[in-house]
């Protein structure tokens, strides 16, 4: 009998969706060490399997899904697994990977996902038997586990049935209050769109729009920021003309909206203190004109050799890179009266859970408490850098006070010469409830569709 070429075809494509199902289980092993993130993971895998539009879809959704309900899945399975089952890591990362298939991917068959679940543990027989028995109980009896009343225990509640650190839930709780952090948690827990910015410098939104949808890109216009769009039904950034010319460069449109608050001119002298990868960087260039100067400061080469690349990809050639070696003050003397200083501080990075669900895995109040301190001390260096009636901004992409108005507040203690500058007056287009009662700019997802990010612009009075 001849061989059916539908079954071949049938064999093909479930070969090709295991070995995806085998690339994630990898990536979730990779991403048990803290230090390990989840986007290089992601990107180096893909690069060295030369997966498909399709698996790489496949491939993302199962890590970042498995990751970010990572607390849910875990509850889920204490039910199914008999107390004091010790799982080593491999075998927990299956089950997990199965778990979320089941009650977070509808567009895979029960049957589908368990039978190649299963498949990951083989040829180990007795666990595969053990792992099929588990994902059945799932399919079964998962809808009908209760969780904590939201009522009477709100914390636990969102916890379980958000995923996220109960630590954290709480902080919320007691910094916003209980609806502002379940709808937080419920917008962090959406995949966000693909957002970009329009290189001003080679072309126009209007022209952009046209050579995206001619590569079969569907592309809508942003709200908050009159350079961004929002980028759907492509199939890889790189395979567009307009990527390969330069004419954008992939960046939410929270952060969009710190370089139009630092207002840079041409011809002026501006410097941005932790800048790479250099979105915020070439975004000022854009804003001049690729006119005046810029320099571009970070802490390590691979760091500052991502600013380069990024630049010579959109044609900007008024930056100027330097390493910022340990807390040596070794900056070029003529930056050292800049009439514009950007510090965009590492932070929580609690505003950007859509992008990065990982970092609420990695997180701790002790972290927290360190990075405040060296924000605090990230700002305080970089206002040495701006002349009088000078302009400084600082940025993060936190939703916390601690990170954000309480940094600020700490600094204009010690130096009264600073004042705020309200930033609806240099952001006309943003909702007004994106800006704080005191002039800070602050967006959150659950409310403007866009990353939670804060920024404070300060201008250095005149001496």
């Amino acid at each position: 009998m001849a061989p059916n070429p539908r079954m071949r075809s049938l064999k093909t494509s479930n070969k090709k969706k295991n070995l995806v199902r085998q690339l994630a289980l990898d990536c979730l092993s990779q991403l048990q060490p803290d230090h390990t993130t989840i986007v290089p993971v992601i990107n180096q895998t893909i690069q060295r399997n030369h997966l498909t539009p399709a698996d790489r879809g496949l491939l993302n959704e199962l890590v970042y899904g498995t990751i970010r309900w990572r607390k849910h899945l875990d509850w889920v399975l204490r039910h199914f697994v008999a107390e004091g089952f010790q799982l080593n890591q491999q075998v927990r990362d299956i089950l997990r990977l199965g778990t979320y298939q089941l009650l977070h991917l509808n567009k895979i068959p029960p049957h589908a996902a368990i039978y190649e679940t299963v498949e990951l543990a083989k040829p180990k027989r007795k666990t595969a038997r053990f792992i099929n028995a588990v994902l059945r109980s799932v399919q079964r009896e998962a809808d009908s586990l209760q969780y904590p009343s939201l009522e009477s225990h709100p914390a636990q509640h969102i916890s379980i049935s958000q995923s996220y650190p109960l630590w954290l839930v709480k902080h919320w709780i007691a910094q916003h209050g209980l609806e502002w952090t379940l709808a937080f948690c419920q917008a962090s827990n959406q995949v966000a769109p693909l957002s970009i910015r329009v290189n001003t410098l080679r072309t126009n939104r209007a022209n952009l729009i046209e050579s995206l949808t001619a590569d079969g890109a569907s592309v809508e216009e942003g709200r908050m920021s009159p350079d961004g769009l929002f980028l759907t039904d492509s199939s890889s950034l790189h395979s567009l003309k307009a990527y390969r010319d330069g004419w954008f460069y992939v960046q939410d449109e929270s952060a969009m909206l710190v370089a139009h608050l630092l207002q840079p001119q041409p011809g002026e002298k501006v410097v941005d203190l932790c800048a790479a990868p250099g979105g915020k960087t070439t975004h000022i260039a854009q804003l001049m004109g690729n006119s005046g100067e810029i320099l571009a400061v970070d802490l390590a080469k691979r760091k500052i050799q991502r600013i380069t690349e990024n630049c010579q990809r959109l044609g900007i050639t008024n930056v100027h890179t330097q390493i910022l070696t340990d807390d040596k003050d070794n900056l070029p003397t003529r930056f050292t009266d800049a009439d514009r200083v950007l510090v965009d501080v590492p932070c929580s990075g609690f505003g950007t859970l859509r992008r990065h669900p990982d970092v609420r895995w990695k997180k701790s109040p002790a972290q927290i408490d360190q990075l405040v301190t060296l924000q605090l001390q990230l700002l305080t260096n970089a206002a040495r850098y701006v002349k009088s009636g000078g302009v400084l901004v600082y940025s993060t992409c936190s939703t916390d006070s601690e990170e954000n108005e309480q940094v600020i507040h700490r600094f204009l203690e010690t130096h009264p010469h600073f004042i705020i500058e309200h930033a609806g007056g240099f952001l006309p287009i943003v909702p007004a409830t994106a800006i704080t009662s005191e002039g800070f700019l602050q967006t959150f997802p659950h409310e403007h569709g866009v990353d939670g990010a804060f920024a404070a612009r300060l201008k250095a009075k005149e001496q």
